[in-house]
């Protein structure tokens, strides 16, 4: 499948799983949060009462798999099984060589045929263990959580984190061996899930390499498309014009290389709460909060333009010590570490818990009652909410993902026909279904 392809049947495939019925909520996984093993249940709780359906998080390779060929379940198990019986799906950024592994823990298992082979070992046992039908949701999940609890399987990994970072890329940040991990990751995944998503690995736009200039070099390796179905961006920025001109060049660089139906990731975002500083992602807790909603809102009003899949915010509460290694990362959840709502989660939640459907409007296309004589008629329709997604349909047909200029693949047959069409927005709101009868006489 392209990855177009890809896109448009996840796509329809989390919206069609609902009922429906005008007005209805349907399952949306576009809001994410970042955040690791450290969520407890009360924080997949709240994460629940949120409206969070995805949680994005680094698998360390060691976590695992502690010592070679033989790996340990059961932390695993319990994290991604608990974010699934609340509704929240896993997306995991395997990451990290383990101390029997050749170099370091952030140098990239490509140095060898015994290295690359036990990193495809890996990422066949977790697509074993948690892709769909995987051994883990038809067994253990049910012991674990209940015969009711509903299982939500792994679709998409993202394949290592940040390797335009000499830190988390080691001795530093190559495209040529980023492109290598990527050459044995996909088949490796593909060949148990064939319909997995891989993703590139986030990057921040300012790293010691740039996002684009890594992305642009790695388009540049022969045949590199073939492994990877999305990209990802972490555009940490100081202000928002920052924030919008990385996520712009990447666009760029992708649509260049003839990739724009890639989808992009904003697999990490955020700005601390702590006060100001010369760095200036630290805004305070108000500024936070304002920092938030303006960053979201502008992804939502180009979501069809920078071809957005996903946004995660990083993180859900703060941890109980702040990280030296980044400025804002002590102070970037939505909560306080006591579990003090700060600013930033009523904001969060203004996205991805409010429960107002949008209204769909038909702009262009043959008008209710017409006769026509073009049997390939095009509509256009809109949404009153930005970065909504569409189900359209012709007559008695299915719904599927659509977008607007739409014309029937086939032409229609002389008689009676009906458009259909209904809005989904990004908290997964559904509008009411809204219809076009027309008639086709071409003779």
């Amino acid at each position: 499948m392209s990855r177009l392809a890809v896109g448009v049947a996840l796509l329809a495939a989390s919206l069609l799983a609902a009922s429906p019925a005008a007005g209805a909520t349907l399952r949306s996984e576009f809001y994410g949060i970042v955040q690791t093993a450290t969520l407890d249940t009360q924080d997949v709780q709240g994460m629940q009462a949120a409206g969070v359906h995805t949680n994005r998080f680094i698998l360390n390779w060691v976590w695992v798999e502690p010592t070679q060929n033989h790996f340990d379940w059961g932390s695993s198990d319990k994290f991604i099984g608990e974010l699934a019986s609340r509704g929240i799906r896993s997306v995991p950024s395997i990451w990290g060589n383990p101390d029997w592994v050749a170099g370091g823990a952030a140098t990239p298992p490509t140095g060898g045929t015994k290295a690359q082979q036990q990193w495809k070992t890996l990422v066949k046992a977790l697509v074993t263990r948690y892709g769909p039908g995987g051994d883990y949701w038809t067994t253990k999940y049910h012991q674990q959580f209940g015969a009711s609890a509903t299982p939500l399987p792994i679709t998409a990994w993202q394949i290592w984190n940040e390797p335009n970072v000499k830190k988390y890329f080691t001795p530093y940040p190559s495209p040529g061996q980023y492109a290598r991990l990527l050459q044995i990751s996909a088949p490796a995944i593909k060949s148990i899930d064939p319909n997995a998503q891989v993703v590139l690995a986030g990057m921040p736009g300012f790293g010691d390499v740039t996002a684009w200039d890594f992305l642009n070099h790695l388009y540049g390796i022969g045949g590199i498309k073939a492994f990877f179905d999305g990209a990802a961006l972490h555009p940490y920025a100081k202000d928002i014009t920052q924030y919008k001109q990385e996520i712009q060049k990447v666009r760029k660089v992708i649509n260049g290389h003839g990739d724009a139906a890639t989808p992009l990731w904003i697999s990490e975002l955020a700005w601390g709460s702590a006060p100001p500083d010369r760095f200036g992602i630290n805004k305070g807790p108000a500024g936070q909060a304002q920092m938030l909603r303006r960053a979201f809102k502008m992804v939502l009003s180009n979501r069809t333009a920078w071809n957005i899949q996903h946004l995660f915010w990083y993180h859900w509460r703060d941890p109980k010590r702040s990280r030296a290694s980044c400025s804002f990362c002590g102070s970037a959840g939505l909560l306080s570490f006591n579990r003090t709502a700060k600013p930033a989660l009523n904001a969060f939640k203004s996205f991805t818990a409010e429960k107002i459907a949008p209204n769909v409007t038909i702009t262009a296309g043959p008008a209710q009652g017409s006769t026509i004589s073009d049997p390939t008629p095009t509509f256009r329709f809109t949404s009153s909410e930005a970065g909504s997604s569409f189900l359209c349909k012709f007559d008695a047909k299915a719904f599927a993902a659509c977008s607007a200029p739409l014309t029937p693949k086939a032409a229609l047959a002389d008689g009676a026909h009906t458009f259909s069409v209904r809005a989904i927005d990004v908290a997964g709101n559904a509008s009411v279904i809204v219809s076009r009868s027309f008639t086709v006489k071409t003779h």
